[in-house]
């Protein structure tokens, strides 16, 4: 609900005026509160100064009354001659004349000579008589407690001449008097003291019996009486507003009660009204509130349903007519429409678009043949320029820019019936063509390179050269209803015809399931690896001099579950492309160890070579791998012999030459293999540390008909020998073959004539056989 600016609008002036009313009326409850207060306070104020000169005038009407019975002839002649009798019976009849509670006489040292009611001596009287003396007074008016009860005592000097005696009354302070205060001050009177031994208030009031009884309640929990003295306090429920007085005696008060009442029915009255006025003004600032609200919220609502026609991206929307700050917000909206507009055709431009040359991009390409296909008709032409990363190399990327801005101009020339032209990203560019292309389409496209492109090359020298670019196509027939499957049927072609020096390459049938077959190959290697898929088979190799079988070459099978037996040149070609070829020959080195301690605990001390690729070559951790191996399977260095060929050592030659002399140093027996078929063989074989050269098969399967076959492997047998290599034969197929071999003294021979690659049990059996034979 409060989401709209309309509604917060009026929840914020109605808080406003709230606050500003609650504010008002606080402030007017506080001064009305105070001020019935400090009204309460005042009438005590006039209350208690009428209760003490009530007290007054009382006391000087006692004194009088006193005085009349201390002149007395006859009663001074009693006292005089001490006639205790009849001293008892004038006080008891003066001091009912004149309401006296207690009557006594009291003798000039203080001490009480006769009471109408049994007293304990009282040094309180004694202190009177003392300072009466001392002061010369007459007579004396003041409070005084006769056990627990306070009474208003009035004594009086009897003198015949001299003072004889003194006589006192004393008027209990009960509740008569409060009565009688409370005829005079209008407000309640109560006289109360504190039980010492009960610690319980009680005494003479003129409240009912119940409101006294609340008001010793309230006392009890406000700390006593003591803490009403100073100010007033608040009790039986805020009703009467009291204050004490101090009597000056100990544990006893009077107390003032002012009804509080009509002050807090005025209080309250005008609460009330203060209420009903603030309810009166919120309600009137609702409907004020919402009514103009609602009129400020109406541009707002306008410029609202103006900003949504905008979002919905229709055509272009008339801005309100608004004034004031309205009109200058509609206004830059309108504005905001325009650039908005703007806006969204140049990033559709540039998500379907290159931002180079202009041309379509491979987004716009693929929502092309998403609407289009599957098509039966038409091709797609793929323009990849050759050697395009050399040229940005050499004469930097913004030469590289203006020659592919060159060719995106030179493409748009060629008019074909062309649907769309675009640029793939890099140097390709793309042309979609509604007629299946030809041979001489292809020779009619590649014809526009042959003309020189002039670029500037450096501080404005111009510079002209001929691009050489490859053509791929794809016919629609040949492409899938699915955009991922043309373009990566695109790709295969692309790259087969940027290694192939002819003009255009045409997709084929089955290209696109050879390239899945191999990417199948790639993904299943790993569980190829730990389902025993591949396996190690073991080819002898034939010692000529003792015709004896101590070593063996080790080559990897796989049988795949799907695309039966690989052949281990297909696979391994992939691996290698791939990156996954060491984690093959990890694999493999650790195959053929394990195989091998088996063999030597057995007491046959076979060697067995293992190949090695040119990615292995090119790892320096390559030899503590092995070695780690080797000690892992309890086996000496010789056991193990590592093969490598020529164009492996070639790749890099430096860290590769590292490597092996690392091998060297640990004792591997290392072998060239395929001798004869690198192109620097003869250049490069004495710096290599390696003890062995196997003569490529290629030399050695027609041996015994072809004397350039013979003469080759006689040279490199002998040029072997000179350099201090072993020479192995591998590829012999017949008996003549082998004769030749040992005539020119090779030193092993590796063939079928012997036997094909077994797996570890059939070699062992064979090599068993052949030592026996």
């Amino acid at each position: 609900m409060l989401k709209s600016f309309q509604a917060r609008l009026i929840v914020f002036l109605l808080v406003l005026l709230a606050l500003v009313q609650l504010g008002t009326a606080l402030a007017v409850l506080s001064s009305l509160k105070k001020d019935n207060y400090a009204q309460g306070v005042h009438a005590i104020d006039v209350s208690k100064n009428i209760f003490d000169l009530f007290l007054e005038s009382r006391a000087e009407q006692l004194t009088q009354g006193v005085e009349i019975l201390a002149s007395d002839f006859a009663f001074k002649q009693a006292v005089a001659t001490r006639e205790t009798g009849t001293i008892q019976s004038v006080l008891q009849n003066h001091g009912a004349r004149i309401n006296a509670d207690i009557s006594l006489l009291v003798s000039p040292s203080g001490d009480i000579i006769t009471a109408t009611q049994t007293l304990e001596q009282n040094d309180k009287i004694s202190e009177l008589v003392l300072a009466a003396r001392r002061t010369g007074g007459s007579s004396i008016s003041t409070m005084i407690a006769f056990g627990d009860r306070g009474y208003q005592f009035v004594l009086v000097p009897v003198k015949a001449p001299n003072v004889v005696a003194w006589v006192g009354m004393a008027f209990l302070l009960d509740q008569a008097l409060a009565e009688q205060i409370k005829n005079v001050a209008g407000l309640d009177i109560s006289f109360f003291y504190e039980a010492v031994n009960t610690h319980t208030f009680s005494g003479g009031s003129t409240l009912s019996d119940d409101k006294k009884a609340n008001f010793l309640t309230d006392i009890k929990n406000i700390a006593g009486l003591d803490a009403a003295i100073e100010t007033p306090i608040f009790s039986n429920n805020d009703e009467y507003l009291s204050l004490g007085i101090d009597l000056g005696l100990p544990n006893q008060w009077g107390i003032i009660h002012l009804p509080y009442g009509p002050w807090l029915a005025s209080y309250n009255s005008t609460r009330n009204q203060l209420l009903l006025i603030f309810s009166a003004a919120l309600a009137l600032a609702l409907l004020l509130g919402a009514a103009f609200a609602r009129n400020m919220t109406l541009p707002i609502n306008r410029l609202v349903e103006y900003a949504q026609q905008i979002g919905l991206g229709k055509e272009k929307v008339q801005a309100p007519n608004l004034s004031g700050e309205f009109c200058v917000l509609s206004n830059t909206m309108a504005a905001m429409q325009s650039s908005i507009k703007n806006r969204e055709e140049e990033l559709s431009f540039r998500a379907s678009h290159d931002a180079l040359t202009g041309l379509y991009n491979q987004h716009a390409v693929e929502r092309h043949l998403a609407d289009n296909l599957p098509k039966k008709r038409g091709s797609l032409l793929l323009v990849n320029i050759r050697h395009f990363k050399s040229i940005n190399n050499m004469l930097g990327i913004d030469v590289g820019n203006l020659l592919l801005s060159k060719v995106a101009e030179r493409l748009k020339e060629w008019d074909k019936d062309i649907e769309m032209l675009a640029r793939l990203g890099g140097d390709k560019f793309l042309l979609i063509l509604e007629k299946n292309v030809s041979e001489q389409d292809c020779l009619e496209l590649n014809g526009l390179f042959v003309r020189e492109f002039e670029t500037e090359v450096c501080f404005g020298a111009k510079s002209c050269m001929r691009l050489d670019v490859s053509l791929a196509v794809l016919h629609f027939e040949h492409a899938t209803d699915n955009v991922n499957s043309a373009m990566r049927r695109l790709d295969i072609i692309s790259d087969k015809a940027r290694e192939e020096s002819g003009v255009c390459v045409f997709y084929e049938q089955g290209q696109d399931e050879n390239h899945q077959r191999q990417l199948t190959i790639i993904r299943d290697l790993p569980v190829a690896l730990a389902s025993n898929q591949l396996f190690v088979v073991y080819q002898p190799k034939v010692g000529v001099a003792k015709n004896d079988c101590q070593e063996a070459e080790a080559l990897i099978r796989w049988i795949h579950p799907e695309l039966g037996f690989l052949p281990p040149d297909e696979f391994i070609a992939l691996l290698e492309h791939a990156g996954s070829i060491q984690e093959l020959t990890r694999w493999m080195i650790n195959r053929v160890l394990y195989q091998l301690s088996q063999w030597w605990e057995q007491g046959h001390e076979i060697r067995v070579a293992v190949n090695l690729s040119a990615h292995d070559l090119v790892n320096e951790s390559l030899p503590q791998m092995i070695e780690q191996a080797l000690i892992d399977n309890n086996l000496p260095k010789r056991a193990l012999a590592l093969e490598v060929t020529e164009s492996a050592v070639m790749k890099d030659r430096e860290k590769v030459i590292s490597v092996l002399q690392a091998l060297q140093d640990m004792g591997i027996h290392l072998a060239i293999d395929d001798f004869g078929t690198g192109q620097s063989s003869l250049a490069y074989l004495r710096e290599l540390p390696v003890n062995e050269v196997k003569i490529d098969r290629a030399f050695i399967q027609y041996i015994e008909s072809n004397k350039c076959d013979e003469f080759i492997a006689k040279a490199s047998i002998n040029l072997s020998h000179a350099l201090g290599f072993t020479v192995t034969a591998e590829g012999a197929e017949n008996l003549a073959g082998v004769e030749l071999l040992k005539q020119h003294e090779c030193d092993k021979i590796q063939g079928y004539f012997f036997s094909k690659p077994l797996v570890s049990e059939e070699f062992f059996e064979w090599r068993e056989n052949f030592h026996k034979a």
